[in-house]
């Protein structure tokens, strides 16, 4: 079965920058994550919208439902930010919030290769002009070292560029 991401009607346009922000609670997201005023202290990840694009706002996690061929239901990441360029051209940026401690990282990959593995299924990601992952958590906002191995050999599998950060900068 494929996905329809705009099957659901809680998803808006943006020009500015806003925050984003998920509901999670000992592990347990309740509710789909939602945006959030960028200096509003619940922030997770902030979009920097500096270019003044359009932006979709697409939030998939409790949101969107997808069964693997198992009927287990498919983990999928919190946000889907669509990025307008010009006709015909889009930017896909899958987003992972998280706000704990431990295996953060691990997990947040899993969850972003898992949807971009339905998304591959379901669209042709190949002709989007840029392919990004962020895995943004609260608790670690800043990073004492590089992840570019992880980072590169999640670019090797997936095709998509990963960015471990709580800045999301759209140019």
């Amino acid at each position: 079965m494929k996905i329809d991401i705009f099957s659901t009607t809680c998803f808006e346009y943006r020009t500015d920058s806003f925050g984003l922000y998920d509901d999670e609670e000992e592990g347990k997201q309740k509710n789909p994550a939602i945006i959030v005023p960028i200096e509003d202290e619940r922030c997770i990840a902030r979009v920097k919208n500096t270019s003044g694009r359009e932006i979709c706002f697409v939030p998939l996690d409790k949101n969107i439902s997808y069964n693997k061929a198992n009927g287990e239901t498919a983990s999928l990441c919190d946000v889907l930010l669509i990025v307008i360029r010009t006709e015909r051209r889009y930017d896909f940026c899958l987003v992972e919030l998280k706000n704990k401690q431990k295996d953060w990282i691990t997990d947040g990959i899993e969850q972003l290769k898992s949807t971009i593995g339905i998304l591959r299924y379901s669209y042709s990601v190949s002709s989007l002009s840029k392919r990004m992952a962020y895995l943004s958590n609260k608790k670690h906002p800043y990073f004492h070292h590089s992840h570019k191995d992880v980072m590169e050999r999640f670019r090797k599998e997936t095709g998509f560029r990963l960015n471990i950060t709580a800045e999301i900068t759209i140019k």
